[in-house]
């Protein structure tokens, strides 16, 4: 399905919150919304929202988790994943910035490239 590049997150002492806002979500029903996750990966897929598959997928978590439930903010059109925190550590990033910059480098082609 098309990717949810648009949310926003919060970290709290136990869960972290990412918030997804998306026009009709109200009117989607809950079994068309399944989370699956894994220790440092969430994905939520939305089955038919205006007529379309969604997709929001974030991998390489900060911290590692022990799993997602889905709450809904009824009349604003908005998922709350509430991910469990493995460990009630402070979560700086959503996700690990050094695991994406590692993949940039593979992706430069090294030194010299011109």
């Amino acid at each position: 399905g098309e990717a949810i590049t648009k949310y926003s997150w919060a970290d709290g002492k136990k869960l972290v919150s990412i918030y997804i806002e998306l026009e009709g979500l109200d009117d989607v029903p809950d079994d068309a919304l399944v989370v699956d996750s894994s220790e440092n990966a969430v994905t939520l897929t939305i089955s038919a929202v205006g007529g379309k598959k969604r997709r929001f997928a974030v991998s390489n978590l900060q911290e590692e988790i022990d799993g997602v439930k889905i709450v809904r903010k009824k009349g604003k059109n908005t998922v709350v994943l509430k991910l469990q925190k493995k460990e009630e550590t402070p979560w700086y990033q959503l996700v690990e910035k050094a695991a994406g910059a590692g993949r940039d480098d593979d992706a430069g082609g090294g030194m010299g490239g011109m």
